[in-house]
């Protein structure tokens, strides 16, 4: 494990990352999970080389046995158990190549989390990510923005994020009203088809 107490106190500026697919959503249970691993399953069969994020904006006490990183402001591990129940388990266990698991205390330390993870990566993979505090510091290739059908999210954060959303997905409990087949990748840029 690292330990970068050094990392710039600069807030990086807006990351453009046409190689992310981008999920957040309006609460818990809206679907953003089962449809990030529905992507991930679609693009592995697609070919492509997938790396899952899921971001969360607090410490959960959680054992982190592939610890990359702490600081008193984020926390970077490597999830490596395809049989749990976290978000970040269910990405790999869909067949990402690699997820990270960011928490982080501050909404600026989601930027400096993402900059360290991105360096990580190379141009060839496709970022899956769930979170939606990153989309404040990245303009990623596609944002959904998930909530339950006919409900009218209320909270601030929602009533930012919508607008930025390149669609918003209803989900009923069992169903999307988009189907992951509408995801398609160009020149290593996500669009919809």
């Amino acid at each position: 494990m690292l330990d970068f107490g050094l990392i710039s106190s600069e807030v990086p500026k807006q990351f453009l990352v046409p190689n992310m697919l981008l999920i957040a959503g309006a609460g818990q249970n809206v679907g953003k999970t089962s449809f990030a691993v529905a992507a991930i399953y679609y693009l592995k069969s697609l070919g492509y080389k997938v790396y899952g994020l899921k971001i969360t904006p607090h410490f959960h006490d959680v054992s982190l046995p592939y610890l990359i990183i702490k600081n008193d402001n984020f926390q970077i591990s490597l999830e490596k158990d395809k049989s749990g129940i976290k978000d970040s388990s269910r990405m790999l266990n869909a067949g990402a190549d690699e997820v990270f698991f960011v928490q982080t205390k501050t909404d600026d330390a989601i930027s400096f989390a993402f900059d360290f993870v991105n360096r990580m990566a190379n141009d060839n993979i496709v970022w899956i990510c769930e979170s939606g505090g990153l989309r404040n510091f990245v303009k990623p290739g596609l944002f959904l923005y998930f909530k339950l059908k006919g409900e009218n999210p209320q909270k601030k954060s929602a009533k930012q994020l919508m607008p930025l959303a390149d669609r918003i997905v209803e989900f009923d409990g069992e169903d999307f009203d988009f189907e992951v087949e509408k995801i398609m990748i160009v020149d290593n840029k996500f669009k919809i088809a």
